[in-house]
This record gives structure tokens, sequence and C-alpha cells, in this order.
């Protein structure tokens, strides 16, 4: 019997309370190491003895604690989906949801981290989409900032919307016309309380922007996404009248006080969701004619000073090539997605990135 075994019978729910939190105080310990975690994850009770503590009131932080540490790490949040997505999803989501729970936090944390890694969406959001409206109702919570009475912000919850949202299944339930899920969130793009907020709102239109099937509709009147994703991106530069006029109300003449949004991997998205809605010729005429090129422009500038990224420059650019061209060097592919490229080609772009 190893260190491990000798000590998860004082992790049973009938286990002496003293007991109990001296040794969930050493599995914590052990979950501040990739080693340590490698080594707790082999033993399944274990796990399930730690899922067990967490609806002990007196010992269910540190079992939530544990959870999370365990599941940031990814060989940790793939042994907990194979062992525990059964049992933990269910639980996670009615804490989240109790309106009371000192813990939805934690929870929204646990859950964001199994859904981080793409191989793990499809499992988690099984379990979830079997309870009925869970992303619905999470989406009510999400959005009535002050839900949970117990002080918990449930920020997290807007990256585990971004990572679901890898998945077709769960974009087709933000992107339902009838709930108009994505439309409730859509103001969080522009979330200033929160970056962990506002990059889990970036992700989610991103990932939906990947669906160029749903394009017609997010630039429709009835979504209007554009104002969304250009807002972040431009600054307190001046521009003339003939430019205030072609870009979208909210973003004509801005004036000096203007922040850009200042995290280069939420600028990043943002650019990245510009790419995607550029797939389509529909797109890319829809976008020069709102003055995307106008505000990517004055981003370049941006990114190539000290204040800027490059990995953020790099994406601009790629956008901007694509929008620049015009007449006769328009793209001849109604849609990019569906353009072939030959082998030779693709060989070389991939050198370019590795060396960018």
């Amino acid at each position: 019997m190893d260190a491990l075994d000798e000590i998860v019978q004082f992790l049973a729910k009938t286990a002496r309370l003293d007991l109990k939190v001296v040794t969930l105080s050493h599995v914590l310990g052990l979950t501040g190491s990739v080693e340590g975690i490698q080594l707790l994850v082999k033993n399944e009770t274990l796990l399930n003895s730690l899922l067990d503590l967490t609806t002990e009131e007196s010992v269910a932080k540190d079992a939530v604690l544990c959870l999370i540490n365990i599941t940031a790490e990814d060989i940790g949040a793939a042994a907990v989906v194979e062992k525990l997505t059964e049992r933990l999803v269910p639980l996670a989501y009615e804490a989240v949801m109790d309106e009371n729970c000192k813990l939805s936090d934690g929870w929204c944390m646990v859950l964001c981290n199994i859904t981080r890694p793409e191989h793990l969406v499809e499992r988690v959001l099984q379990q979830l989409l079997a309870i009925e409206f869970s992303l619905e109702k999470l989406t009510t919570c999400f959005t009535r900032i002050n839900y949970n009475k117990q002080k918990c912000h449930l920020n997290y919850l807007g990256l585990l919307f971004s990572n679901v949202s890898q998945s077709k299944a769960a974009r087709d339930v933000f992107c339902n016309q009838t709930t108009g899920l994505l439309r409730r969130l859509l103001p969080f793009v522009h979330h200033e309380g929160s970056i962990v907020r506002r990059s889990g709102a970036v992700g989610l239109l991103k990932n939906v922007c990947f669906d160029s099937s749903v394009h017609d509709w997010l630039l429709s009147e009835e979504m209007d996404v554009l104002p969304f994703i250009l807002l972040p991106l431009a600054g307190p530069e001046e521009l003339d009248d003939e430019t205030n006029e072609k870009l979208p109300v909210d973003l004509q003449y801005l004036g000096p006080d203007k922040k850009r949004e200042d995290n280069p991997d939420v600028r990043k998205m943002l650019v990245e969701s510009l790419a995607q809605l550029c797939a389509t010729r529909k797109g890319r005429l829809y976008l020069r004619d709102h003055g995307a090129y106008e505000i990517l422009r004055e981003l370049h500038k941006f990114e190539c000073s000290p204040e800027g990224d490059k990995v953020v420059l790099n994406a601009v650019e790629n956008v901007v090539d694509i929008l620049i061209r015009q007449g006769s060097e328009e793209i001849g592919e109604d849609n990019l997605k569906e353009l072939e490229i030959p082998d030779d080609v693709k060989s070389k772009i991939e050198s370019m990135s590795d060396e960018v």
C-alpha cells in the first residue's frame, strides 16, 4: 500500500473532521506541483473522495481548491474528465446556479479548466447539455452582475462559454435567434470591470465568427457585431469626416479620450474575428464599406509603436492584406475557407509562421 492509499481513508465522509482537515491540507500542498498532480490523478478513489468533500461545508473550500489546482494542468483536467465528469458537471452546475453558494467562483474555474483543452470539450459539453437549458441559465447568471449573493462574480463563466463554443453544438445554442444568448453576451466584449469576463466574451465571439454560415446574421441589423469588434480596437486618433461617415455610429468622432483595448491577447482575438468575417466576399465588402480598414490602419500604427505587440501586428497585417484587395485583385473565391491551398504553398506559409 503506497502513501496515498494510506491517507485516502482519512478523506472519507465518515472520517473524523480533524483528520479530514489535515489530510486535505496535505493533498492541497501536493496540487502545487505538476509532479504532485501526476501522483494524485492516478488514485481514482482519492479523486472521488475530493468530489464528495465539496458538499461538506466544513472542508468544501479546500476540496474545491484541490480540484481547481488539479484541473489547471492538462494531465489533471484529462484525468478528472475521464473519471469524474458524470458526477462533477451536474454538481458544479448546481453550485453555480445556487445564488447563495460561497464557492460558485471556484466551481466556475473548475468548469473552465476542464473545457480549456479542446479534446475534452465535447465530453464535458455532453454532460452540460444533458441538463435542460443549462447554457441559457448560466448565461442569465453571467449577465446579472449581482446574481450571487455571496459576492462571487462568476467572471470565469465567460471563459467557459469561450471554451465550449469551440464545439458546433455549443455555438448553435449561443446563436439560437429565439433565445438571443449571443446578443445578451455581446456587451461584455467592452466590460471594463474584469479582463477575465471580457476575454471570455471576446473568445466566444471569435469562435462564433469561425462559422461562415452565420456571417450574414452576425452582420445583420439585428446583431450588428462589427461595432462590438471595432470599438475596442479604435484609439484616440482623429479621423476625417469622410471616414467617420463610413464608420458605425458608435465609432464616429470618438475624441481624444478614447482608450484602445490594452490587453494584446484580447486585441488579437478581435482582429482574428475580423479575419473570419473576411472569409466571404460579402463579408469583405461589408467590412470595407463600414470603415474596418481605417480602424485597422490606425491600429497598425499603434502595434508598430513600443506599446504595441508583434503578434497582434502580424494578425492586423493579414486582415489588411485581404481588405485592400479590390477589383481585379479581389480574391476569386466567394468563401476563402473553401479555397484549396497547394501543399508546397502550405509548407512555405507554415515555415513563415514559425519564423514569426
